[in-house]
């Protein structure tokens, strides 16, 4: 056998099941979502997920479930924030959000290292995953709303970066709890 191929991670059903579910997840945590006035950009559960997620997941799984969670919206499934769906959202104020969460998936994942640290959790997602999601979301905001980068910065950041910073912690909390349960049971 080849030794390149010893080295991949292989896709077993317990795999798929595994990124079957963080999709579904994604999916679900779309539809908690707390509208803000005067912002295009709602409050959901998206980050918690997705970072959540990345922590579970080996790299390649966790990219996958996030992949499989963003084509569902865009052939038509209404799985984005609010139950939109369509390549259109990809291309709306919130459409930059949408691909950082395909770039936090990955990265944190990566990053998050083997041995299971609550503050190395924390760390990754805050100053990894946070900017990840921020900095398409704030370049595509600044594109369709025609803002200037301190603008989207104070409208995008100011109403959302503390409660985000929460869902980190959340995350990482959960995490550890969700790897603990699941190494427990043989399942990771």
């Amino acid at each position: 056998m080849p030794e390149n191929t010893l080295n991949k991670p292989k896709l077993t059903i317990l795999a798929m099941s595994q990124i079957a579910v963080c999709a579904a997840m994604l999916c679900v945590s779309a539809y908690i979502t707390i509208p803000i006035p005067f912002i295009p950009v709602p409050f959901t559960m998206q980050v918690l997920m997705v970072l959540l997620t990345a922590l579970l997941l080996k790299p390649p799984y966790a990219l996958t479930a996030q992949v499989i969670y963003t084509l569902l919206g865009i052939v038509g499934l209404p799985v984005f924030s609010g139950g939109k769906s369509g390549f259109g959202t990809i291309l709306s104020p919130t459409g930059g959000f949408i691909l950082g969460f395909i770039l936090a998936a990955f990265f944190v994942s990566l990053l998050k290292g083997k041995n299971e640290s609550i503050l190395r959790f924390i760390l990754i997602t805050i100053f990894v995953g946070i900017p990840c999601i921020y900095i398409p979301g704030i370049a595509f905001y600044m594109i369709y709303a025609n803002a200037d980068l301190i603008t989207a910065l104070t409208a995008l950041t100011s109403v959302f970066i503390l409660v985000d910073i929460a869902k980190c912690v959340i995350a990482s909390i959960l995490a550890l709890l969700i790897r603990k349960a699941l190494l427990k049971a043989r399942l990771l």
